[in-house]
């Protein structure tokens, strides 16, 4: 078997951005997976990159350079920051799968960039034509297109759940879910989610009496951060990252031009920091605060992540003109400092049970 297949024969194409559609993966008779950093450590990725480099792009290359991901077929690369074009730059020189593809998305969000992405779209399905030697039908992309539109509305009813007075599930029982949601088979974790769902949400009353805290910012891979948080004392109930509520917001509109509604879904969702216009995001945000009756909100950013860094400041300006409680944590991706951020989380928690109580 080759090494770019997995057990089921089928390739195996990675992303790392929210903003590349899984359907027309998933229509190309490929497997969808979401790359995350796959060392604790770098031990390569320092002699290409800068030290004041994105911690989660590094993590991903030393990955690469390691033979972490001999499992796949290709990549799909978008140009969200400079630091992931670099990425694509060095992968192609180094680390080298079958296929590799730059995907463009507009950082505008309106009629005319909805055209432009589903071009940029169209582009990525011609590409993986040619890859897999055959045509992506109509018929199998309005049916990966169900596939994923089943799947997201059952995340919705889970998140949902999220709301009530006891959340369904912990923050960090909730994130390893949704890692899992978008490195498993699509049709088998959907299964999966179903039995979850029929199932009553177990009831702890201890976690009544918990502050419940909302977590905000871009990437994050790893238990971590909510583990500490739910350690010292507080509830994780949701998180707005990029495995999280923005990522499973939406469902595509089943129709005739299945590639124009896949970017209308994807480029309309709610934006990432990446995406101009903070009073949209800080709509975003303060309504999440509302929908999950946050009593604090935690922005957590990876070093040197310019959008990150951009936006906490004014993220957090608004929230205290709301009299909400904010913690700014900065982090190399693998939280290698977890010690020095426990302190900082257990006075935070605290903080909140003071305006709880």
């Amino acid at each position: 078997m080759n090494q770019a297949q997995n057990r089921a024969g089928a390739g195996v194409i990675g992303w790392m951005c929210g903003y590349v559609p899984e359907e027309i993966i998933l229509a190309a008779g490929l497997e969808s997976v979401r790359i995350r950093g796959a060392v604790p450590s770098l031990k390569q990725a320092d002699s290409y990159l800068f030290p004041n480099f994105c911690p989660y792009v590094k993590n991903v290359f030393d990955s690469g350079l390691r033979g972490e991901y001999g499992n796949l077929s290709g990549i799909i690369f978008t140009n969200s920051c400079d630091a992931m074009r670099r990425l694509r730059d060095l992968w192609d020189s180094h680390v080298k799968t079958p296929f590799s593809f730059m995907l463009e998305v507009p950082r505008n969000r309106d009629e005319d960039a909805v055209t432009y992405f589903s071009e940029q779209l169209a582009a990525l399905q011609t590409q993986l034509e040619n890859f897999i030697g055959a045509k992506i039908s109509r018929d199998s992309l309005q049916e990966s297109i169900r596939v994923m539109n089943e799947q997201r509305a059952l995340m919705a009813q889970l998140l949902e759940r999220q709301k009530a007075k006891t959340a369904a599930l912990e923050g960090s029982e909730l994130l390893a879910f949704c890692l899992e949601a978008m490195t498993s088979p699509k049709e088998a974790f959907t299964k999966k989610l179903e039995k979850i769902l029929a199932q009553s949400p177990s009831v702890n009353s201890g976690l009544n009496q918990q502050p419940r805290v909302l977590v905000v910012g871009s990437v994050m891979d790893r238990l971590d951060l909510l583990e500490k948080v739910e350690a010292a004392g507080a509830s994780v109930v949701a998180f707005d990252t990029c495995a999280g509520l923005r990522h499973w917001s939406g469902l595509v509109q089943e129709g005739e031009n299945a590639v124009h509604s896949l970017a209308r879904r994807y480029l309309l969702k709610p934006p990432c920091p990446r995406m101009p216009g903070f009073e949209r995001r800080i709509e975003q945000i303060i309504q999440f605060v509302r929908d999950y009756s946050v009593d604090g909100v935690i922005y957590s950013a990876v070093k040197f992540c310019d959008y990150g860094l951009f936006e906490a400041p004014v993220i957090e300006a608004e929230l205290r003109n709301q009299h909400v409680p904010f913690m700014m944590i900065e982090n190399d991706y693998v939280f290698g400092d977890m010690g020095r951020i426990g302190v900082r989380l257990e006075a935070f928690v605290e903080m909140m049970k003071g305006d709880v109580d």
